[in-house]
């Protein structure tokens, strides 16, 4: 599992499945089955067309899918 921090990023062996296990539900939302996000990091969610969005957080040029499942 890849972490992202604000200044930088770690290689973890946890498996996502156990991760969110440990994480608080309130704070951390996933977007997709291999995404993870801090909600107070979103700076946008875009609706790309009917089934498609995705979301950039602040400080970064990434854009990470949103399935339609947890849209």
């Amino acid at each position: 599992t890849r972490v992202v921090y604000e200044d930088g990023e770690a290689l973890i062996r946890t498996p996502l499945k156990e991760l969110l296990l440990q994480l608080d539900e309130q704070v951390f939302w996933q977007v997709h089955r291999s995404v993870v996000v801090n909600h107070r990091c979103i700076a946008s969610a875009v609706r790309v067309d009917e089934g498609q969005m995705h979301l950039t957080l602040r400080g970064r040029p990434d854009k990470l899918p949103v399935s339609r499942h947890f849209q």
